[in-house]
């Protein structure tokens, strides 16, 4: 879908909305689309995380699960499907292995650095220099 002349149409939108306007797209028709088709998919994804999951609670739509995708999709590389997962792919066991208490604490004698306190630091860093990894492969290419 996004190889073809809807994907493409989508990237000029994404790029130069005026000049795919100029060229005879509706661009209002190609956004109400992808609005509603990431909304059909939004809503799937919602009615088959509740059988998996069992609960559903206030803290499922923190904006930190946003902030999650962000990190997956910085690490994993962007312009690819296969990016968040490669990002997902890397942060969970990294992100389980910080906060469940298996990595050790460092002593600094004034201060013992705690990973459960400082995991959330360490994933901001890691979106940061994620980021700006990407950033200038883009410059680059």
């Amino acid at each position: 879908m996004v190889s073809g002349k809807f994907g493409s149409v989508i990237r000029g939108i994404r790029d130069n909305e005026a000049r795919v306007r100029f060229l005879g797209y509706s661009v209002e028709a190609y956004k109400l689309a992808v609005f509603t088709l990431t909304a059909c998919i939004s809503g799937i994804a919602g009615a088959l995380y509740y059988p998996q999951a069992g609960i559903i609670n206030p803290a499922e739509v923190a904006p930190i699960a946003s902030i999650y995708l962000a990190v997956w999709v910085a690490i994993g590389g962007r312009g690819r499907l296969y990016g968040a997962v490669i990002g997902d792919g890397f942060c969970q066991p990294v992100s389980s292995w910080f906060t469940g208490g298996q990595a050790p604490d460092v002593p600094l004698g004034f201060y013992t650095i705690k990973w459960v306190d400082w995991w959330l630091v360490l994933l901001g860093l890691s979106f940061v220099s994620g980021d700006a990894v990407m950033h200038q492969t883009a410059l680059a290419a």
